[in-house]
């Protein structure tokens, strides 16, 4: 699990601490204060592997394309463009320390040498798809640095490369999945996710955390429609299955989920906005059933929230694990952002006495 975080010059943080994260931290605070760029940030150091682990990004949070420029493709990752200056992101990770800074590079040069053409074109955020140069320095516990650049090759059309000094499988971080606010999971990565834990034979452990929010659900399964795989509900009272996706974003986030936790232990889960799509009425019994899973499967969650009823139904919904919760609300003053950490205790009293602490 993380448990500390140091970033500095990423976004919208000149420099930002947050101490003593828990099994389930959510972040809150107002607009434009950084509560998705945090997140950002923990999964730029955990997916750093991932040639398109910068662009996609910009696709999570709903832009399509972007220019085929230095400063488009890197610009909007450094504090306020500024590409001369370094990305640090300190994590604690399990009680070790893990690494990365990011620095763009205006000299390398890929092997064979090529001739980056220079025309601008359109890049979509969907693909897989990053640019010449960033390197990004990664240093563990080992204490032995490994440097990965990052880039598009022009003579492989584009696509995506990363060239490593040392072996990037030499670098061992827990797995992560990235839910974004604004982005729908495709059906077939649901399905593809689904379909691993089906092969255990455990498709009730779904189906049941499903049932918070729709009771008539009897079962799951995958459907092959042409080339398409996608997972189909059967309700009761209707004759056929219907695709998950029709069912409405809380079903297609919560299947996600706890597919996401449920066949991957140690796994960290950054969810940016918890409550989208699901009513605030159920949300203490899927706090209560998440806090399980996460507990039983060893996960953690770190998400952001803009609601005060996701708040107080956290604090409901965990009332038997008050330990695993933490609160981050993060403030901004003139240039610097700072963050403030709740345990369960001080949420329920400032809940109880209606203070402001979104």
């Amino acid at each position: 699990m993380i448990t500390d975080v140091l970033i500095r010059n990423f976004k919208c943080f000149k420099s930002l601490t947050v101490p003593e994260l828990g099994r389930i931290t959510l972040i809150s605070g107002r607009n434009n204060v950084g509560k998705t760029a945090l997140v950002e940030a923990l999964f730029l150091l955990l997916d750093m592997r991932n040639p398109a682990v910068t662009i996609n990004q910009y696709g999570r949070r709903g832009i399509e394309q972007v220019t085929l420029t230095t400063e488009a493709i890197w610009g909007p990752i450094f504090r306020n463009y500024d590409m001369d200056g370094e990305i640090l992101i300190s994590l604690t990770i399990n009680g070790n320390p893990e690494q990365v800074t990011v620095r763009f590079n205006q000299e390398f040069v890929p092997l064979p040498p090529t001739t980056v053409r220079t025309e601008e074109r359109q890049i979509p955020t969907d693909e897989e798809l990053t640019t010449l140069a960033v390197d990004i320095e990664y240093s563990g516990k080992s204490g032995k640095k490994i440097i990965l650049h990052h880039f598009l090759d022009p003579n492989n059309n584009n696509r995506p490369t990363v060239v490593c000094i040392t072996k990037p499988s030499k670098i061992s971080l827990p797995s992560a999945s990235f839910f974004a606010s604004k982005k729908h999971i495709q059906a077939k990565d649901i399905a593809e996710q689904f379909s691993k834990l089906a092969q255990q034979d455990r498709e009730n452990e779904a189906v049941d955390f499903l049932k918070i929010i729709e009771p008539r659900l009897e079962g799951l399964k995958i459907i092959k429609e042409g080339a398409i795989s996608a997972v189909h509900g059967k309700l009761k009272r209707i004759p056929r299955t219907l695709p998950i996706n029709f069912m409405g974003e809380g079903m297609e986030k919560l299947l996600s989920l706890i597919v996401a936790i449920a066949h991957s232990p140690n796994r960290i889960i950054l969810l940016d906005e918890m409550e989208n799509g699901l009513h605030y009425s159920i949300l203490p019994k899927i706090w209560e059933a998440l806090g399980k899973a996460l507990r039983k499967y060893n996960c953690q969650l770190i998400t952001t929230t803009h609601s005060y009823e996701c708040l107080q139904a956290a604090h409901e919904g965990l009332s038997e694990m008050p330990k695993d919760f933490r609160h981050i609300r993060l403030h901004q003053k003139d240039d610097e952002t700072s963050a403030k950490l709740s345990n369960y205790d001080m949420i329920g009293t400032a809940l109880k006495t209606n203070l402001e602490v979104r």
